[in-house]
């Protein structure tokens, strides 16, 4: 028998597409990273699988010793396997659901589960950004402003700790990124310009412009930047903003005058400079299970005349949806966090 349920209902497939619209331009960190589709039907485990380089040491750059690799004449070298790395983490599920009355679908003024529907997938976005930032600002590469931590910080963002980060990233052979999720709600990479991107909260923007070189997006000329977000570079470094990547609050040092510390850098309190996170990473420095393509969601609406046995007078309806989401950092020496203060304005 055909009934409703039989093939899905187009509202939801609508309301699909426009939750995966609606979460787009919340995405920063959710865009870049090395990007797996949501398994169907088969595990909660997610594999990131990369091969390591031949000679491959500790940090997982290549030790090479040419005299191994000296050959004797007549006298076949020894040969040599691949190796990989695997990495594996479990997606966990996570939903919204916002409720409305029969009133207020049929009387009200606005179209209700219209804006239901996009307010639940900006949430989506908020979620999975938030599940993407704590796991990159985790990291356990760490420079600090001033000081040796979190607690003596009360200098902002300097270009020689960005290219000491740098430093550090290249001396474990880490590589620039050279490709992001595309735009739009189906699944797919594009390109970028090769380079390291670094990640920060908007209060950090300030600072970033004040940065020796700083050449702003408008003056890129032929070269596109790799996020909307994205405010400018500074020679390998290009800077996106989100006011997502919350601040550690009152986390460093105490100087603090009101508002505004003695040296004139901003705090919430009046105990401490606010710690922020200036996130910059490198090519497969870490990875994530993409909310993208159809069925990377499941949606739902209910209208509030749909009447069943839990709601025999047709009273009530839901929009909500449901995903799976992971992230994972895979190679911590290609990423590192520079705890930075911000100056205040």
């Amino acid at each position: 028998m055909q009934q409703y349920s039989t093939v899905q209902s187009r509202n939801l497939i609508m309301a699909e597409r426009n939750m995966l619209k609606a979460a787009e331009p919340i995405k920063v960190l959710s865009t870049f990273g090395e990007q797996e589709e949501i398994p169907q039907n088969k595990t909660d485990t997610v594999v990131f699988r990369r091969p390591r380089p031949i000679d491959a040491g500790t940090n997982g750059a290549p030790q090479v010793n040419v005299n191994d690799y000296l050959l004797a004449e007549g006298v076949t070298p020894a040969a040599r396997t691949i190796d990989y790395d695997d990495v594996n983490c479990t997606v966990q599920q996570y939903g919204v659901l916002m409720k409305l009355s029969s009133k207020a679908e049929s009387l009200y003024e606005d179209d209700i589960p219209k804006d239901m529907v996009s307010r639940v997938g900006q949430h989506m976005g908020t979620l999975e950004e938030l599940i993407a930032y704590g796991v990159v600002r985790g990291g356990t590469n760490v420079v600090f402003a001033n000081g040796t931590a979190r607690a003596q910080i009360t200098a902002v963002l300097t270009l020689p700790k960005l290219r000491q980060v740098a430093r550090i990233i290249e001396a474990a052979h880490g590589q620039r990124v050279t490709e992001k999720l595309a735009a739009g709600p189906d699944f797919g990479t594009a390109p970028v310009h090769p380079a390291y991107l670094v990640f920060v909260h908007t209060d950090v923007e300030a600072d970033v412009r004040n940065l020796p070189g700083f050449t702003p997006v408008v003056e890129y000329g032929v070269q596109k930047p790799v996020h909307e977000r994205e405010i400018g570079a500074v020679e390998q470094f290009r800077f996106i903003t989100s006011p997502y990547f919350r601040p550690f609050i009152q986390a460093g040092a105490n100087a603090a005058v009101g508002t505004v510390l003695s040296n004139g850098i901003a705090c919430t309190g009046a105990n401490a400079s606010d710690v922020y996170p200036v996130m910059v990473v490198g090519r497969e420095a870490w990875a994530q299970v993409a909310v993208k393509g159809m069925g990377a969601i499941d949606p739902t609406y209910l209208p509030a005349k749909s009447k069943n046995h839990a709601n025999p007078m047709g009273q009530f309806g839901y929009v909500g949806a449901t995903f799976w989401k992971t992230a994972i950092r895979l190679n911590e020496n290609w990423m590192c966090r520079v705890e930075v203060a911000v100056t205040a304005l």
